[in-house]
């Protein structure tokens, strides 16, 4: 091992320590089991000569003065990663495979287990696609990319099999050997086939991939860059490149995925079966936590729980500091343990950034036998006690459950009231 001049001369020691420290990685037991090194008793063997040798070498790189810092330390980096270097697996190289394909890539797939009908659990199809990437042949993009550990360009796709009669071939709907038709949709520019019965599929020119549904009952947003609903246009906040991110719930990938997107009043969009389990529990936005649908019947009955709840006597002189979530504008109102109204908006949706006291200095009480030189050294007053004991009494009542309307509780930071608004509206 030498690195510019510096050279440990110890390889064959090298080698045969390597040998030691693979071999004590892995330890075959009776039986095809194995044991690690985290496993083993015995004690881990170290080439003491090989690293003195290492640590010498790198002391005298370090008093080279005819060297710069930063020279110094990528001689010492690559001293350090030679060993690493020297057993470093290489890639493999699949440019010269052509005909030496894996038995099981050549195997037809089918849609179910007890099914007849070619295909995958994601598409119905009577071939497969050969990737260009690693040259094998998957039944679809999905099946590829859960059994890889690369993304497939499913669009410099340029082979596929029939699994009727096994036959390679370039790709195209039909098979140019038993001339059956591998399914009833089949877009070129995609390399995407489809047999499913009744799904209707499209190809959008500007997303440049196919999408279900009609064409008619779609249009294609400049702005946001993809597909929306027809009765979306002129009627939604664009947001630009819109479904160019993941879902906020699922983690999948929006743009390119198979499941339906749902657009929510501030533009942001989720899965729309991820947004029906999520409106069940919460009523904000995940990424900007403004209110996902029209909260008017449910703020107005926290107008009428905050009616009747009133606040103890000792906290009627704080007030708290707000910020809209839905107006976005920043208000002062009466403090409340759990609901803050925004005077703007009239809405619930608020986030409290300061609570305070409003009353006077000259009024503040005092505590019996308190002296105006006790007051003046810094001990709290009965208005910052009272402060601070608001503080943790509002930190409490947000992890506790919200209070009670006939018999019902209504929790407004962690229920989401949209399910107890659509039952009063079926009534």
């Amino acid at each position: 091992m030498a690195v510019d001049g510096y050279r440990i001369t110890l390889d064959n020691d090298l080698d045969e320590w390597s040998d030691v420290e693979a071999a004590e990685e892995t330890n075959e037991i009776g039986g095809g089991e194995t044991s690690t090194r985290q496993n083993s008793s015995k004690p881990v063997k170290v080439n003491l000569e090989y690293q003195n040798e290492l640590r010498k070498l790198i002391l005298s790189i370090q008093n080279d003065l005819n060297i710069s810092q930063d020279e110094k330390a990528k001689k010492v980096q690559e001293l350090m990663t030679s060993h690493w270097r020297k057993n470093e697996k290489k890639p493999i190289d699949n440019s010269n495979i052509d005909d030496e394909f894996i038995e099981d890539d050549l195997k037809p797939t089918y849609s179910y287990e007890k099914s007849q009908k070619f295909g995958c659990k994601h598409y119905q199809r009577g071939s497969k696609l050969q990737a260009e990437c690693c040259k094998r042949f998957f039944t679809c993009r999905f099946c590829h990319d859960e059994k890889c550990d690369h993304k497939i360009d499913r669009h410099a796709t340029k082979n596929m099999m029939c699994m009727y009669c096994q036959t390679i071939q370039p790709a195209s709907k039909t098979c140019n050997n038993c001339k059956r038709e591998l399914a009833r949709y089949y877009c070129d520019t995609c390399k995407f086939w489809d047999d499913h019965p009744v799904r209707e599929i499209y190809h959008c020119d500007q997303c440049g991939i196919c999408r279900q549904g009609r064409d008619k009952d779609f249009f294609h947003c400049e702005v946001c860059d993809c597909c929306l609903q027809i009765h979306l246009k002129g009627m939604h906040k664009c947001i630009e490149k819109n479904l160019d991110r993941d879902c906020m719930i699922c983690g999948e990938y929006l743009f390119s995925s198979t499941m339906k997107p749902h657009l929510m009043l501030c533009g942001h969009s989720l899965h729309e079966e991820c947004f029906i389990e999520y409106s069940k529990t919460a009523y904000q936005c995940p990424t900007c936590c403004k209110s996902i649908a029209n909260m008017e019947i449910y703020f107005r009955r926290i107008d009428s729980i905050v009616a009747q709840q009133k606040m103890p006597p000792e906290y009627e002189n704080f007030v708290a500091n707000i910020l809209c979530n839905d107006c976005e504008i920043r208000s002062t109102v009466s403090y409340h343990f759990s609901y803050h109204k925004c005077p703007e908006c009239r809405g619930y949706n608020t986030k409290v950034l300061e609570i305070k006291s409003e009353l006077p200095e000259n009024n503040l009480p005092k505590s019996e036998g308190a002296s105006t030189s006790t007051a003046n050294s810094g001990s709290p007053n009965n208005s910052q006690v009272r402060q601070s004991r608001v503080m943790e009494v509002t930190a409490m009542m947000q992890r506790e459950e919200g209070p009670t309307d006939g018999g019902n509780v209504t929790e407004h930071r962690t229920r989401n009231p949209l399910n107890s608004i659509e039952s009063n509206n079926d009534a």
